[in-house]
C-alpha cells in the first residue's frame, strides 16, 4: 500500500505554476495543507480513471500538516479505516518532496512536480523509468469529499 500511496502522492504533485482565471493558487505550504481526498489520475497521457473508494460514506485522503508530516488514511469496505501511513513532506517551488519518517526501516524520498492548485483541486506528476520504459502519472486530489 505505501508504494501505491507514494505513486499516488508523485502524480499529484509535480507540476509547473501559472497564474490565469481558474482559480490557480501559488504552490506555497499554506495552500497545501489540510486535507486532500484521492480523485483519480491518468497513466502516460491515457484516458482519465477515477480513483476506488472501497467506502462509500470515507474516502481516503492525504493530509499535509504544518509540521512538515503528510498522513494517507485509507478506508476498506466496511468503512473503517485500514490503512494509514505517515511520511515527511517539504515543498520548494513547485516541488514537493515525500521522504520516510526516521522510524521507517526503508529509507526514501521522491520527488514530484505540482501541475496546479486551485482552492478545490490539486494536480501533481511524477514520471519513472521502469523496466517496461519511462511512465508519466498525473494523480488528481480534491478537498471535496
Amino acid at each position: 500500500m505505501k508504494r501505491c500511496f507514494l505513486g499516488i502522492v508523485a502524480v499529484l504533485i509535480l507540476g509547473a505554476c501559472n497564474s490565469d482565471d481558474n482559480g490557480s493558487q501559488a504552490f506555497n505550504r499554506n495552500n497545501i495543507i489540510g486535507k486532500w481526498y484521492l480523485k483519480g489520475g491518468t497513466t502516460n497521457e491515457g484516458a482519465y480513471e477515477n480513483y476506488n473508494h472501497e467506502c462509500t460514506t470515507s474516502k481516503d485522503y492525504q493530509e499535509f500538516l504544518a509540521n512538515g508530516i503528510l498522513d494517507f488514511v485509507g478506508y476498506g469496505s466496511n468503512c473503517e479505516v485500514n490503512d494509514t501511513d505517515s511520511s515527511n513532506w517539504e515543498l520548494k517551488g513547485n516541488i514537493l518532496t515525500i521522504s520516510n519518517l526516521n522510524m521507517d526501516p526503508i529509507t526514501y524520498s521522491y520527488d514530484y512536480t505540482l501541475e496546479q492548485l486551485t482552492s478545490n483541486e490539486l494536480r501533481i506528476k511524477i514520471t519513472e523509468n521502469t523496466p517496461e520504459g519511462t511512465e508519466t502519472n498525473v494523480l488528481y486530489l480534491t478537498r471535496n469529499q
